[in-house]
């Protein structure tokens, strides 16, 4: 069996923790600290809207320039500029500064993704990609489960409004994800062009697996905004654990998928997964204890561990070598606007039927991701044999950008 854990691909899932650490650090603490800089709770979700807005932007353009410039170049950059947004809100924590770093925070990520996610596949066995992709993934189920502690820890420490160390110690880790971004070494395929029309821009052989994971983050939107309002609303209280417990059951999971989706198929994987958590979604309505609400958390966490390290590693088997840059950038893409859309139209519907609506509705939205599975994901071992040849034994010599 081809060696996974290569120097390269152990690089690419510690710049994945790092960059993921720090954005869970970040928004998980950032309304507190446009407050504390002078702004409002609704100023708050506006800026964080500028992020979005941001990465979609970036995404369009940075495929194309990773698959003709390099992975290495862009995974350096963007921890670079993302490196830029926090020291200057360290430095300068003002409402106007923070707006504008948000679009830097934005452009930065977006690189770092872009770059390291077509860089793993790259280095990465063809027959052991699933499980490639379910351990690169667990760096932002590992960061989701640390970064937001990390966030609170660090800003009460002394006058209990640290927010200033806090961005100086996630200056610090994107920084040594820069570093470990430059010691990425190998013979990465290139296109000898670029071009920005837009069927260079979004590879269309990822976009059937992009589209499910706009429906799996559009539907878990609605945990991540309103779980916790509709938990107050019921009766059951504080659910400070929920998230420990959903990043517990991804990280579980996450470590095993992978090997069941190359020995199986990404379809029966996605398939099961979108049905747990259609199930899941169903049974929040249903839950009026915490300890059944955990339950569903931890059942959500499978789904949701499952169903993305298989449908990124059905986009990207799908795409040729020299476009993955591309076709990372259409997946990741999509899942921006799964994120960025998604809170809006739940909220919308939380306003106009309620909170039990809304995952109800969730619940659907994954029911349609089922069916859709089994459509979209078919057909695809003839293609990824056409593309096993492509893999350069080892991905340790030459160069990544």
């Amino acid at each position: 069996m081809e060696k996974l854990w290569t120097k390269n691909f152990s690089l690419l899932v510690l710049i994945t923790l790092a960059a993921f650490t720090v954005r869970q650090m970040a928004m998980s603490t950032f309304p507190m600290l446009v407050t504390w800089a002078g702004g409002s709770t609704a100023a708050a979700g506006k800026l964080t809207l500028l992020l979005t807005v941001a990465s979609i932007a970036v995404r369009l353009v940075s495929g194309p320039l990773t698959d003709r410039y390099g992975r290495r170049s862009f995974m350096v950059i963007g921890a670079g500029i993302f490196a830029c947004s926090t020291l200057v809100i360290a430095l300068f924590p003002k409402i106007w500064v923070i707006a504008a770093m948000q679009l830097l925070f934005g452009a930065g990520l977006s690189c770092i993704t872009t770059a390291s996610g077509a860089a793993v596949a790259d280095v990465t066995p063809p027959a052991r990609l699933g499980e490639g992709m379910g351990f690169y993934t667990l760096g932002n189920s590992v960061a989701m489960a640390i970064g937001p502690a990390a966030g609170l820890w660090l800003i009460g420490l002394g006058t209990g409004n640290n927010y200033r160390g806090l961005y100086l110690a996630a200056t610090l880790v994107l920084a040594a994800a820069g570093v470990m971004g430059a010691l990425v070494n190998y013979r990465a395929p290139r296109k000898d062009s670029i071009s920005f029309r837009l069927k260079e821009v979004l590879e269309p052989a990822a976009l059937p697996a992009s589209f499910l994971e706009l429906l799996a983050v559009f539907s878990f939107t609605s945990v991540i905004s309103y779980i916790a309002s509709y938990a107050k609303e019921t009766g059951i209280g504080s659910i400070g654990s929920f998230f420990l417990v959903y990043a517990a059951g991804m990280i579980a999971v996450r470590l095993i998928v992978g090997k069941v989706v190359d020995k199986k198929s990404e379809r029966m994987v996605v398939m099961a997964a979108m049905a747990l958590m259609a199930a899941a979604f169903a049974g929040i309505v249903k839950a009026r204890t915490l300890t059944g609400l955990m339950v569903l958390a931890v059942l959500l966490g499978l789904g949701q561990g499952a169903v993305m390290p298989s449908l990124q590693k059905a986009a990207m088997k799908r795409v040729l070598p020299e476009r993955r840059g591309a076709g990372n950038a259409t997946y990741q893409l999509f899942s921006d606007i799964g994120t960025g859309f998604g809170a809006a139209v739940w909220g919308a519907l939380a306003e106009s039927a309620g909170y039990p609506a809304i995952y109800l509705g969730a619940s659907a939205v994954c029911i349609a991701g089922f069916f859709l599975s089994a459509v979209l994901l078919g057909g695809q071992k003839k293609i990824e044999t056409k593309r096993e040849n492509t893999y350069e034994n080892g991905g340790e010599n030459g160069y990544a950008g």
